[in-house]
C-alpha cells in the first residue's frame, strides 16, 4: 500500500494543448491546479504552441510544439488558406522529435492528455501509455443538430475527424453546457471546469471601483483569434448609436475606437469584468459561454460559420441566448438593439439555469480511475 501512495504522489502527466485560442488552455489549467493539489508531487509537462504556449510558459515547464493554424477575420474559417497552412504539418517529425525533448526532461508519462492534437495519441501509442482525450465536441449532440440544420461537407470532416479523435483515445471527455446531460457508453461528459467562480470575486461596487468603471459595461470577447474582427468594425461604426459603455477582448487589433470603446488585448482580470458586466457578445467557443452561464450574463453569440464545435455549442444553449448567423452591419446593429432590449428576459432565462462548476473535480476522478490499471 504504501507503494503504491507514493506512485501516485509521484505521477507525470503530459498535456497536448492546442494553441488556436485561449480556451482549451484556461479549462486545462483549472484541470491541472486540481490534480496538482491532490497529487502535489507530481510532474506537469505541457507540449503546445502560439497562444496555449504564450498561456503556459511561465507556468510549467513546456515543450514548444508545431500544431494547426486557423485563420480568418469575418467570423468564417479560410479554408484554402487552412489547407495551406497545415497541408505540411509534420505530425511523423514531432513525434520524433518529443520522444527526443522527453528525454531530455527526462519524463516518462504516466499518462497523456490531449484535446483535439493527434499528436497527443500517437505518442501514446510509440510509448504505450493511456490516453484521454478532452475536447467541447459532442457526437450526440450533433446527430440531432444535424436533423435541424443543413450540414456542409467541411462541418461533416470536421466532426468525423474529431470523433476519429475519441475513438483511437482511451477516453473520451467532454464538457458540456447543457445542464442535465445523460451519460453515454462512449462519451463521457463533465461540467465546465472553472478559474474563479462569481462567489470567490469581491462584490460588483468594489470591483467597479478597482476597475475604474463608472458604467456597467457589455464586453465582446473575441478569444485568441481575429475571426470576431468583422464584429469590432460593424461596432465601431455604430458605437455612437448606441448609450452604452463597450469592452473588447481578444484578437490583434490595430485600429482606433470611439470613446465609449475601450479595447484590452488580454488580461488575466477578465472574470472581473465579467462579473460586473450588462452582458457579453462573443462566439461560440465553449469556455467563454460556459463562464458567462456561471457568471449569470446575458449572452449574443456569433458562432464561427462552418465551425461545427462552435455551432454545437451556441446550438446547445439556444433557448437561453441570443444565436446570430447573419453578419452584415445591417444586421450586427439589429442584433444588437435586440440584444440590448432582451437583456432582462435573458437575464431571468440564465438565472434559473444550474450550471455547475465542478468539471476540475470530475476530470480528476477520471483521470484516477484511468490510471488504477498503472
Amino acid at each position: 500500500m504504501p507503494q503504491k501512495t507514493k506512485k501516485r504522489d509521484e505521477l507525470k502527466v503530459l498535456f497536448f494543448i492546442t494553441g488556436i485560442g485561449y480556451g482549451d488552455s484556461t479549462r486545462e489549467h483549472s484541470n491541472i491546479v486540481a490534480f496538482k493539489k491532490k497529487y502535489p508531487k507530481s510532474k506537469i509537462l505541457i507540449a503546445c504552441y502560439d497562444n496555449s504556449y504564450d498561456y503556459f510558459k511561465d507556468k510549467y515547464p513546456t515543450i514548444k510544439i508545431k500544431g494547426y493554424k486557423l485563420t480568418g477575420d469575418s467570423l468564417k474559417i479560410n479554408w484554402s488558406k487552412f489547407a495551406l497552412q497545415n497541408l505540411l504539418l509534420p505530425t511523423y517529425w514531432t513525434i520524433g522529435a518529443l520522444k527526443v525533448r522527453l528525454q531530455e526532461f527526462k519524463f516518462n508519462p504516466d499518462l497523456i492528455i490531449t484535446d483535439f492534437e493527434p499528436a497527443g495519441i500517437s505518442l501514446s501509442r510509440l510509448l504505450n501509455k493511456k490516453c484521454i482525450s478532452v475536447f467541447g465536441f459532442d457526437p450526440i449532440l450533433y446527430e440531432k443538430y444535424k436533423k435541424e440544420n443543413k450540414t456542409s461537407i467541411k462541418e461533416k470532416v470536421q466532426a468525423f475527424y474529431y470523433k476519429n479523435i475519441y475513438h483511437q483515445a482511451d477516453m473520451a471527455i467532454i464538457p458540456t453546457l447543457i445542464d442535465k446531460r445523460q451519460q453515454h457508453l462512449e462519451y463521457t461528459y463533465i461540467n465546465p471546469s472553472i478559474r474563479i467562480t462569481p462567489e470567490e470575486l469581491d462584490d460588483e461596487k468594489t470591483l467597479m471601483q478597482e476597475l475604474k468603471l463608472k458604467k456597467k459595461p457589455i464586453l465582446i470577447m473575441l478569444g485568441g483569434s481575429n475571426f470576431g474582427k468583422l464584429l469590432t468594425n460593424h461596432l465601431t461604426h455604430l458605437a455612437d448609436k448606441f448609450k452604452e459603455e463597450f469592452i473588447i477582448f481578444g484578437g490583434d487589433l490595430n485600429q482606433k475606437f470611439p470613446k465609449n470603446i475601450k479595447y484590452i488585448r488580454y488580461t488575466p482580470e477578465f472574470l472581473k469584468y465579467l462579473k460586473v458586466c450588462k452582458g457579453i457578445i462573443t462566439l461560440g467557443g465553449q469556455k467563454t459561454l460556459a463562464e458567462a452561464l456561471i457568471y449569470k450574463k446575458p449572452i449574443l453569440s456569433f458562432p464561427i460559420k462552418e465551425h461545427i464545435e462552435q455551432q454545437l455549442n451556441a446550438y446547445s444553449i439556444k433557448d437561453l441566448i441570443i444565436v446570430s448567423h447573419k453578419h452584415t452591419r445591417k444586421d450586427f446593429e439589429t442584433t444588437l438593439k435586440e440584444f440590448i432590449k432582451e437583456m432582462p428576459s435573458l437575464q431571468n432565462k440564465v438565472n434559473n439555469y444550474e450550471l455547475k462548476t465542478n468539471g476540475a473535480q470530475q476530470m480528476l476522478k477520471i483521470i484516477q480511475i484511468a490510471l488504477e490499471k498503472i
